[in-house]
């Protein structure tokens, strides 16, 4: 329900009592009290507003991240983000009753992947369960004017500079969507796999309670804005993945494979294609190379496609295995992803070999080979921000 407060051209909502119940519980699977009222606060603010903001509005109203990956966001950074129309909203609760000023997290101003058009200021009240979306202001009036606090990265507006009748921006939206709202923000480097693992088991230490300050901003900008080790942060950071600096749980032994026993996700290529298709299947090989004696396949979920990851072992004269890797689309009609990586690691997490897909590569293979009995390696699948990791031994 929504009603005028103190300041007509301000919004309030009313919080449901069972939303503020089950977003706090919701809220105990944080790692941290902060993560805790963080997601509690987001969660209620934006079951409270989105439905509002949908049903007031013809522009299309989403979330930016999906459901899924909210806690873990919320673990580390105050804030949410939706698509508005052609426009992002970017939402920063606070609990404080204090409104002379407006302050915003620094990931949401200069991360390229989280800049936000307009910011609305909104004060919870878990008391009596009501939300005041007490005003708005834009990308561009943050970095011009707002001013840059390095001890808690924050930027913060007086409340002078900030936009208190939300009508302007219900106007502006409807008139003016084309409105300049945003300034250019430097690139973030993107951060090497292995030094990435390193970060996030350095952060996972349960008594840093918060991530954001400890690393270089254009570092854990980096890290933040990618949902795969962010969300690996967020479950470290909950004790449920080992840390990343520890040797990694071998999950295929492919000594086992020798002699005929495998894993149930790794099945024969006549399951995984099927007798035709599997029927026309080779590995790529040079002359003097042996043919592949046992051939296995395994499916890859990637966030909006399907690939399959190939392995094919033989035996050398000298009592080594010889080892194939290949990725290849569900069929030869399909193309793999543009700009795919196939990368093969050592126990240490160096990269020793490389190859990306092309625009229309439908198969791409790593060279063969040589490992003893003994020898840890990975696998590893990168498109974007998404990496699959598979870790053999022999």
């Amino acid at each position: 329900m929504a009603f005028l407060s103190e300041n007509p051209t301000q919004l309030e909502l009313e919080i449901s009592s069972d939303l503020a119940q089950q977003s706090w519980l919701h809220s105990q699977s944080q790692p941290t009290a902060k993560g805790q009222w963080n997601a509690y606060l987001n969660q209620i603010c934006l079951q409270t507003l989105l439905p509002w903001l949908q049903a007031e509005y013809e522009l299309q109203t989403s979330v930016l991240l999906n459901e899924r990956l909210l806690p873990s966001f919320w673990s580390v950074v105050n804030g949410t983000a939706l698509n508005w129309g052609n426009k992002r909203l970017i939402i920063i609760p606070e609990k404080t009753l204090d409104n002379s000023e407006y302050r915003i997290p620094q990931e949401w101003v200069d991360v390229p992947k989280l800049v936000g058009d307009y910011y609305l200021a909104v004060q919870i009240n878990p008391d009596d369960l009501s939300m005041r979306v007490w005003g708005y202001t834009t990308h561009e009036k943050i970095k011009t004017s707002g001013i840059y606090n390095a001890i808690d990265r924050t930027y913060s507006l007086d409340a002078q500079e900030i936009i208190q009748d939300l009508n302007v921006l219900w106007v502006v939206a409807q008139l003016n969507p084309n409105e300049q709202t945003r300034v250019a923000v430097a690139s973030l480097s993107p951060v090497p796999v292995t030094q990435a693992e390193n970060l996030l088991s350095r952060l996972a230490n349960p008594e840093i309670i918060q991530p954001r300050l400890e690393l270089p901003f254009v570092l854990w900008g980096e890290l933040v804005s990618n949902d795969n080790w962010r969300q690996k942060l967020y479950q470290q950071r909950q004790g449920q993945l080992e840390s990343s600096l520890t040797p990694r749980k071998v999950v295929v032994n492919m000594s086992q494979w020798l002699q005929n026993a495998f894993e149930e996700s790794w099945q024969s290529l006549d399951s995984l294609f099927g007798t035709s298709a599997s029927l026309g299947f080779s590995f790529r090989k040079t002359p003097e190379e042996n043919d592949a004696i046992i051939k296995r396949a395994k499916s890859l979920d990637l966030p909006n496609s399907e690939v399959s990851l190939i392995a094919g072992l033989d035996i050398e004269t000298d009592g080594r295995v010889g080892i194939r890797i290949q990725l290849r689309s569900p069929s030869q009609e399909e193309y793999l992803p543009s700009g795919i990586n196939l990368k093969l690691l050592s126990s240490s997490g160096q990269v020793i070999q490389s190859i990306q897909a092309r625009s229309q590569d439908n198969i791409i293979q790593l060279k063969r080979f040589k490992i003893s009995t003994g020898t840890q390696f990975s696998i590893q699948v990168e498109l974007d921000d998404f990496v699959l990791t598979e870790n053999f031994e022999l």
